[in-house]
């Protein structure tokens, strides 16, 4: 049974953005595997992490970084806890491919925690710390948005690097790609088969199903399934149509098949999703629609995070200044503390690196 307290959701979905943040208390006892990148951090409780390569313990603060495409699992260490996750996804396929790289092998699934890649756990901590704080502003700024969700990527991509160099060429395949994209987005609706496809794009039918797996990483019928799916959402949470009309209109077959693409996209059920979302939105009196906006308990789950980032004025690999009340302190991680005086008054402080 899912545990929908404190449930809430920022779906940039909804909006063709890439970015996505959610705080549940989901208990997911089935293994997924999608396509964006999967920052998971506890905010109380304790879950188990399973995933092809190892399982652990999360316990209160630790994350854990799903890599794209990596098979896992994540439920409640004790099925009766009241457990609450944050889950950040940044979807890829909303996103053009010389922004990020390849991402099949720019990023490792890790743990984080306090002892175990402590430096990445700080700065991704920190990061969700101005996402939240971002989501509880009155007015979002979208740019800077765009710079937390870029410096996550970086992060969280184990260090690894891409030069402009190494970005793929814009070949044919990739433009017959685009191709069978558009189409699929234009006539996700109707009836749509593979075949009806390739031969639109006067493609074989074996062709455009190595073409569509090599650029999603799954099989063309899946990748469709997730395209109506999305496609549905404004509708869904309008409240106004039944889920059977709303799987109908989407091209589903059936509103089973629907429920069941949506719970693996979503993890909980497309009536329960709308239900959750209704009673976030808030009304004015004129009855007009506002944003949905975060409560005081998810407030006060996510404010350590919001405050710890608040306190941090500068850090970099080897230095960190925060602010404590009144006073400054100065940390070096790594490395020598030099003090010069400066000519024109003052001190500079030089870091040298450790031996």
């Amino acid at each position: 049974m899912q545990n929908m307290d404190l449930y809430y959701d920022f779906s940039g979905q909804k909006f063709g953005y890439p970015l996505s943040l959610s705080i549940n208390g989901f208990s997911r006892n089935i293994f997924s595997r999608q396509s964006s990148l999967e920052i998971s951090y506890v905010l109380k409780g304790a879950y188990e992490a399973v995933t092809t390569q190892f399982s652990c313990i999360l316990k209160e603060r630790d994350l854990i970084v799903i890599a794209p495409y990596d098979i896992h699992m994540l439920h409640k260490k004790n099925p009766d806890d009241t457990g609450i996750i944050l889950t950040i996804h940044i979807d890829f396929s909303r996103m053009a491919d010389s922004m990020v790289g390849n991402v099949h092998t720019g990023f490792t699934t890790a743990v984080c925690t306090e002892t175990r890649n402590r430096e990445s756990y700080i700065q991704l901590r920190s990061k969700i710390g101005e996402l939240a704080s971002e989501l509880m502003a009155e007015s979002n700024d979208l740019y800077h948005m765009n710079v937390i969700m870029m410096e996550m990527l970086r992060i969280a991509s184990s260090q690894k690097s891409f030069s402009v160099d190494e970005l793929p060429l814009h070949t044919d395949y990739h433009e017959n790609y685009m191709k069978a994209i558009r189409y699929i987005d234009r006539h996700f609706q109707e009836d749509l088969t593979l075949g009806e496809i390739a031969k639109q794009l006067s493609f074989s039918p074996s062709y455009t199903s190595k073409l569509m797996k090599r650029f999603t990483g799954i099989p063309f019928v899946k990748y469709l399934a997730y395209v109506r799916v999305r496609a549905s959402l404004e509708t869904l949470l309008e409240g106004r149509e039944s889920i059977e009309k709303i799987a109908l209109d989407c091209g589903m077959p059936s509103s089973k098949a629907y429920t069941e693409v949506f719970r693996e996209l979503y993890g909980i059920v497309p009536s329960a999703y709308r239900k959750q979302f209704q009673k976030n939105m808030k009304y004015s009196k004129g009855e007009e629609n506002q944003k949905m906006v975060l409560d005081q308990e998810q407030k006060k789950l996510l404010w350590h995070l919001v405050e710890e980032t608040e306190q941090i004025l500068y850090e970099n690999e080897q230095l960190s200044i925060r602010k404590e009340g009144e006073a400054l302190s100065l940390r070096i991680k790594k490395g020598q503390l030099q003090i010069d005086p400066a000519p024109e008054g003052g001190m500079i402080l030089r870091i040298s690196k450790g031996k």
